[in-house]
């Protein structure tokens, strides 16, 4: 046998010795195949060199379970949640028999997530509607720090419910497309055909169509708003209603009257921002205008000095003069800047005083009545008549 193949051979075997004997420091010293392979790379035979590897690599795998048993434990604990769900599942296949099949693939899937859809989108919406509700709702039911309700302008309270109505409309739609959509409906001829049978309603509805958009540049101009009195043709009151197409008026009597805005030509609105009481003030021809004035002026300053028409009032009373000459009167024109909705209470109260006032002053006011002169001729041709004669 040659020198040198009996050197390789006993090389290789003494290495594989080793390699036996260090098993358990190789296992722990050596982290990849590599590692193995520079062990060995000093052998020149690569015949060798490869048993010699295979070897090795064999008994590293056997040596593993050894080399890991003190890191049992986080592999248990990482393993642990895999192994359960696997036997949920597993158990819930087992237990629903071909349902379960049947709801995870095909048609059953579909089915699934058709109704997980329809769930998301009814709970979304009916999030979306209560907050929007409520917090319309808050805002117009505001307290200050005492529990009284903060008073919020006409325009709110008109525009408010409004907006809540149209939101609760849009989500209605949304929700109804939603779900046909889900249900396999195709929604797009139904998109298509609204379409056109609006524009057939709006030429066949053309009246409709009139209100809507009259009342919508009536809201935006804030022309009218709940609580308000006014004047609409004919009819006077307070207005009870308001909606897109129409509006409800109560007059004094109790009646109430829905005015489409399409009719409505002109508003004359009596509460808007201010008002004033104006009072045409009527006294005989022999009285003296200045001392009247003088009167009414005193009158004014006391009704404005006492609650609660301090509060009604924000003006004093201010005389324009005399206006104009009557039949039987002379006519002196003054008025009070007051709140909305309060110059009928503070005109009631001043006549109630000016007429007390003129009749301890001994100021005339006059009635209607009538002069009558005769000619001496017509004189002659009438009867006598006796004062107090039946």
């Amino acid at each position: 046998m040659p020198k040198t193949l009996l050197v390789r051979r006993l090389g290789a075997v003494l290495a594989l010795l080793l390699a036996f004997w260090a098993a358990p420091a190789v296992a722990q010293s050596a982290t990849s195949p590599a590692d193995i392979e520079k062990l060995v790379s000093t052998l020149e035979d690569d015949k060798a060199r490869a048993e010699l590897v295979g070897q090795l690599k064999l008994l590293l795998k056997a040596q593993n379970p050894v080399a890991e048993t003190p890191a049992q434990g986080t592999t248990l604990l990482t393993t642990l949640p895999n192994k359960l769900e696997e036997s949920l599942w597993s158990a819930l296949r087992r237990w629903g028999g071909g349902a379960f099949d049947w709801l995870s693939q095909g048609i059953g899937q579909r089915v699934v997530g058709s109704l997980i859809s329809i769930t998301a989108a009814l709970i979304i919406t009916q999030l979306i509607w209560r907050v929007v509700s409520g917090s319309i709702r808050r805002y117009l039911e505001r307290t200050d720090s005492d529990g009284n309700t903060i008073e919020r302008s006409r325009r709110v309270r008109t525009l408010l419910p409004l907006l809540r109505l149209v939101v609760r409309v849009v989500l209605t739609v949304m929700v109804v497309l939603i779900v046909l959509s889900e249900l396999g409906v195709n929604i797009a001829p139904l998109l298509a055909g609204a379409g056109v049978v609006g524009i057939a309603v709006g030429f066949g509805a053309q009246k409709l169509v009139q209100d809507v958009i009259t009342g919508i540049f009536i809201l935006i101009e804030d022309t009218i708003s709940l609580g308000d009195v006014v004047r609409i043709g004919s009819l006077s009151g307070v207005v009870e209603g308001m909606s897109i197409r129409a509006l409800k008026l109560r007059d004094a009597s109790g009646n109430l009257h829905s005015i489409p805005f399409s009719s409505v030509d002109s508003v004359t609105n009596m509460s808007k921002d201010f008002a004033f009481a104006v009072f045409d003030v009527g006294v005989a021809y022999a009285e003296d205008v200045d001392r009247v004035i003088g009167v009414l002026e005193e009158l004014g300053a006391d009704m404005k000095a006492e609650s609660p028409w301090s509060e009604k009032i924000t003006e004093p009373l201010e005389i324009l003069g005399l206006d104009r000459f009557d039949a039987s009167a002379v006519v002196i024109k003054a008025r009070f800047k007051t709140q909305p909705l309060q110059q009928w209470s503070v005109m009631r109260e001043f006549n109630r005083r000016m007429k007390k006032r003129f009749d301890a002053d001994g100021i005339e006011i006059p009635f209607p009545q009538m002069t009558l002169h005769f000619g001496d001729a017509a004189l002659s041709r009438l009867a006598p008549v006796t004062v107090g004669e039946a």
